[in-house]
């Protein structure tokens, strides 16, 4: 059994990115929400991650619904 949980474990971690979240549920979305607004409101920020790509285009898609 211990076999099959690590390679679920290592499957797992190829499904997620710097914030250790599934990718495009809730808490992912205000994990990077949330990292992008101390992004531009601390200039001493300096983050270890990046922002994907794909948490980009969330961003900017939850926006958009927002504002229609």
């Amino acid at each position: 059994m211990t076999n099959l949980h690590r390679r679920l474990k290592k499957l797992e971690t190829r499904g997620s990115d710097a914030s250790h979240l599934v990718p495009h549920s809730p808490g992912w979305l205000k994990y990077w929400k949330d990292w992008l607004d101390l992004y531009n409101d601390d200039p001493t920020f300096r983050p270890r991650e990046r922002m994907p790509i794909e948490a980009a285009r969330a961003i900017m898609a939850s926006e958009l619904v927002a504002t229609e």
